[in-house]
């Protein structure tokens, strides 16, 4: 059993195989072994909004056109766990709350356009930023603090008990975040879908220490990428990556969140030897190969727990 919490599977243009870019598709989803698949609705800037709306339209057609896949629903949340069945469970996530709405328009409509989305089924959680600033709060690569409607947005994410990830923000952002929730949001849910340790790999996109540590002790997860640019020289540098995590006593926090997106092989994202959805099974084995003792934890038992307690906190809000 594998889950993958962090995927671009929707933002893909096509899902043809002849195309070389194509990364996390349903039938390399299948090729890969993976279980359980969360997908972002990703936009980089409210302009992209539409194509958000777009991408939630093809999440839900995803089981008529794909005979492998199904969705986890309000009715339906239990997790797929059968081996012999070899169909994939798919889960929304919002990766950039740009997708919601324009920076011009009222932070009501945005608002209730989340409420809509979450009416229509569970998510996963939601990012408030992608790279760059917008209405809520600074992203990586844009820094800024935590906004009166990224504060507004956090209170209704807590009434309909989708979890905040922190991966795309700001530093600034993370320790506001998680300020406001543990004074004001204590039962919010806190992680990093798709993350590693910045200590090991300096860039933005990688947790600090003490924020690790942070998600960690509050019961989130962090998402082990495989973006080159994350990892290290190496795809076995995930080794360290794990190292360093259990050094910090966060190994139990940690499950998979690849992050295989749309990408042109010159753009040179991803290792040669681990480039779409298909190559998991090397994941799986670098990381059986640093710890066989920790292996299922990571490649689905925690994640399972995480997203179980999260469907079913969703189920409850709805009243299902």
């Amino acid at each position: 059993m594998i889950i993958d919490f962090h995927g671009d599977l929707l933002s893909h243009p096509t899902f043809s195989l002849k195309d070389p870019a194509v990364r996390c598709s349903p039938q390399q989803l299948v090729v890969g072994g993976i279980t359980t698949q969360v997908c972002a609705l990703y936009v980089a800037h409210y302009r992209d909004s539409l194509t958000f709306s777009q991408q939630n339209q093809l999440f839900f057609s995803l089981p008529d056109q794909e005979a492998h896949i199904q969705l986890i629903t309000y009715e339906k949340p239990s997790l797929n766990t059968d081996s012999q069945n070899p169909k994939v469970s798919i889960i929304r996530s919002l990766e950039n709350a740009s997708g919601l709405g324009g920076d011009d328009q009222p932070l009501e409509e945005l608002l209730n356009q989340l409420i809509m989305l979450s009416k229509q089924g569970p998510i996963a959680y939601l990012s408030p930023v992608w790279n760059m600033k917008n209405r809520f709060g600074g992203g990586c690569l844009e820094p800024g603090k935590l906004s009166a409607d990224g504060k507004n947005l956090l209170n209704l994410m807590d009434e309909l008990a989708i979890p905040v990830d922190l991966s795309h923000c700001s530093d600034k952002l993370v320790d506001d975040i998680l300020d406001y929730t543990l004074d004001k949001l204590p039962n919010l849910r806190v992680l990093a879908s798709h993350s590693n340790f910045r200590t090991v790999k300096n860039s933005p996109r990688n947790l600090l220490d003490i924020h690790a540590k942070e998600i960690s002790s509050r019961g989130g997860i962090i998402g082990l990428n495989v973006v080159k640019k994350f990892v290290g020289e190496s795809l076995q540098d995930l080794k360290k990556h794990l190292s360093y995590a259990e050094s910090l006593g966060v190994l139990s926090s940690i499950v998979l969140g690849t992050d295989f997106f749309y990408s042109l092989d010159n753009e040179d994202k991803f290792f040669s030897e681990c480039r779409s959805s298909e190559d998991h099974p090397k994941i799986h084995q670098i990381i059986k190969e640093y710890s066989k003792k920790h292996a299922q934890e990571i490649l689905y038992m925690q994640g399972e727990k995480f997203l179980t307690q999260i469907v079913l906190s969703q189920v409850k809000q709805h009243n299902f």
